[in-house]
């Protein structure tokens, strides 16, 4: 087993994001911002009949990465799985893949995903997902790590998930501290990380609310745990990580649209060395800058410049016009 109890202290990570980070998405964090210390695929969803090819799971982690060792060793690939899933299928293919990395998702909120049964909707019930997690524990020989809630409708369980994870396996933990009906909407409640840090015998991340370099310090202060994942704040300065390290705690208007441009920048090359279509091109960039812009003057106007652009051309002119 592939132990990441060696994870050092302060360590950054840039959290999974649906439809965003995709290889391109993560070549270009790399390329531009290699202070993150280990970084996710975008969740895989496990079928719930038969299996993907081979190929299928080697393009979702990258099809470049994959061959670099040092990449491999610093990306989780998460996946999103059920009861009724093909789990162990799945697990058996990124084992024989050589995939030294594997993360499983039980916190997305997604009605769609717990409609399903899978996510954060595991949490309702910690005897059966105890035996998910022991069948992922006992088929894949790598390190083996989870994303969670706090739970589901209450926290009631939540040192009950922690303990359980503990005991199957599981190698380092992160928490984010909102519950699944807190949804995104409520704030992070930090003193559930501290919680998870008191009762855990492995790692915890933490997660939510970190939208400054400065929240990166203020969260490893205040509950103790051992890194930071960071989600939609990543999104929105993706460069956080090189602040936090070189010390730049505030960013000038100037100095954030001039991140952004650059990130735009190197971001359409590795979309357009895919050979990716104008529509997905433009689809793809309107995602990531959603909340790149926010918290500076003028940001509705220039989001709405962005959103409302028709073609790549026009996006690309709104961006240089910021």
């Amino acid at each position: 087993m592939n132990t990441l109890s060696n994870v050092p202290y302060g360590s950054l990570f840039f959290a999974p994001m649906e439809g965003i980070t995709d290889e391109a998405f993560r070549k270009t964090i790399l390329s531009l911002y290699p202070e993150w210390d280990y970084l996710a695929t975008d969740f895989l969803r496990v079928p719930s009949a038969g299996k993907y090819p081979n190929k299928h799971l080697i393009k979702h982690f990258g099809k470049d990465l994959i061959q670099r060792a040092d990449i491999l060793d610093k990306t989780m690939f998460q996946i999103l799985t059920s009861h009724k899933a093909f789990t162990l299928e799945m697990v058996k293919q990124i084992e024989e893949l050589k995939i030294p990395w594997l993360d499983m998702n039980i916190g997305c909120p997604s009605n769609t995903v717990c409609k399903n049964r899978g996510g954060s909707y595991l949490l309702t019930d910690l005897d059966s997902l105890r035996n998910l997690v022991k069948l992922i524990r006992q088929n894949f020989s790598g390190r083996f790590t989870c994303k969670i809630r706090i739970g589901y409708h209450d926290t009631n369980r939540f040192e009950d998930s922690i303990k359980m994870l503990n005991d199957e396996g599981v190698e380092l933990i992160t928490v984010h501290a909102r519950t699944r009906d807190d949804m995104y909407k409520n704030p992070a409640r930090w003193d559930f990380i501290t919680r998870a840090v008191s009762i855990s015998k492995v790692p915890i991340i933490g997660n939510g609310d970190v939208w400054k370099a400065e929240d990166i310090n203020r969260m490893l202060t205040e509950t103790g745990c051992h890194g930071v994942m960071v989600a939609r704040g990543a999104l929105k300065a993706p460069w956080i990580a090189q602040d936090y390290k070189r010390g730049n705690l505030t960013s000038s208007r100037e100095e954030v649209l001039k991140n952004m441009r650059q990130f735009l920048a190197e971001y359409r090359s590795y979309l357009e060395a895919e050979n990716i279509s104008p529509r997905g091109l433009l689809k793809q960039n309107k995602s990531v800058t959603r909340f790149m812009l926010e918290g500076l003057s003028e940001s509705e106007s220039m989001r709405r410049k962005l959103i409302l652009s028709q073609s790549t051309d026009e996006f690309y002119s709104a961006v240089e016009s910021l």
